[in-house]
This record gives structure tokens, C-alpha cells and sequence, in this order.
């Protein structure tokens, strides 16, 4: 089952996780969510160190974050051959071992939304939810991305559509 933004539910361990979801018509297109996603985890003010990006889409002023969904069945990790990306079993992100990581970048290439980045050092890096406490959502005053139980996630959706549809009737 998948969440509005195209995430894969995730259940691990007999629990549901949150899940880190946006909503672009939220998204100003600031990029402080880059900026301290950086930060947070190499200490530089540098966009393109991020762990998610922000898409200008066809430069209209529509931007959309793009994040890592953390796959039920993540490619990145069934095709990393040397084990070194598993999931996290507190947050249920997606995460790389980076003492296992030989930096072969076969993740990189199997990911279908393009968020396994890879530093100007050649490592490999994606996000890891924070351990739990994603510091992009902490900093998002338009509250464009959140980090919620799933079952919020259509909840949330299903009273903007109904807000949506009040002019109309």
C-alpha cells in the first residue's frame, strides 16, 4: 500500500513507522531543507550535500522535494553487493553501512527516484530518517515535509480534498 506521495507503508518488527512524506503545494521552494540536512550531517551550509532535493519543476516556480521514499523492497539494497545498505530496525529507514560500502555506486544506479547521493569525496550517502528525527521536517515553517504515522498521511489528504471541494457544491 502506498501513502498520497508514493511511499511504500513500512511495517517492521510487528509495529507501523513513520514515514517522511511532502506535500509540494506547501514547498516555497526556500531549500532550507537542503541547507540543514547538510549541515545536520557533514557541518557545511551546502545544498548539495543534502540527503533530499528540492526540484524547480520546468523552472514554472512548482517546487517539489524529492526524498528518499525508503522502499518496502528498496532496489538500492538488493542490489548492493556487498550487503552494506539495510533497514534500520527503529525508524525503518533504508540506511547505508558505510564500513561495509566498497563506494561501487550500484545503488545509485538502481534507485528509481534518483536519492543515493554521492559526496564530492566519492561516498555514498542517502537519507537515514535522522535516526528518527528528520531535522528537514524540524525546519520546514510550510510544513511541506512531516514525519507521521501512515495512517495520518490519509487523513491529512482526505480533509485538503474536502477542503478543496467545499467551493464546489
Amino acid at each position: 500500500m502506498e501513502n498520497c506521495s508514493g511511499q511504500q507503508l513500512q511495517e517492521h518488527g510487528g509495529r507501523m513507522h513513520k514515514i517522511l512524506v511532502r506535500d509540494y503545494t506547501r514547498c516555497s521552494g526556500c531549500r532550507v531543507c537542503e541547507v540543514v540536512c547538510a549541515f545536520h550531517h557533514f557541518g557545511e551550509c551546502n545544498p548539495s550535500l543534502a540527503r533530499l532535493i528540492v526540484v524547480d519543476l520546468d523552472g514554472q516556480g512548482v517546487f517539489v522535494p524529492q526524498i528518499c521514499r525508503h522502499c518496502k523492497e528498496p532496489w538500492c539494497m538488493n542490489e548492493c553487493p556487498v550487503d552494506a545498505i539495510v533497514r534500520d530496525t527503529e525508524t525503518g529507514a533504508i540506511v547505508i553501512v558505510n564500513e561495509l560500502c566498497t563506494g561501487c555506486h550500484a545503488c545509485g544506479d538502481a534507485c528509481p527516484f534518483g536519492m543515493i547521493r554521492i559526496s564530492p569525496l566519492g561516498d555514498v550517502f542517502k537519507c537515514d530518517l535522522c535516526q528518527g528525527s528528520p531535522e528537514c521536517v524540524k525546519f520546514c515553517t510550510r510544513r511541506a515535509l512531516k514525519y507521521i504515522q501512515p495512517t495520518d498521511a490519509y487523513v491529512e489528504k482526505a480533509v485538503d480534498s474536502a477542503g478543496k471541494l467545499k467551493g464546489a457544491v
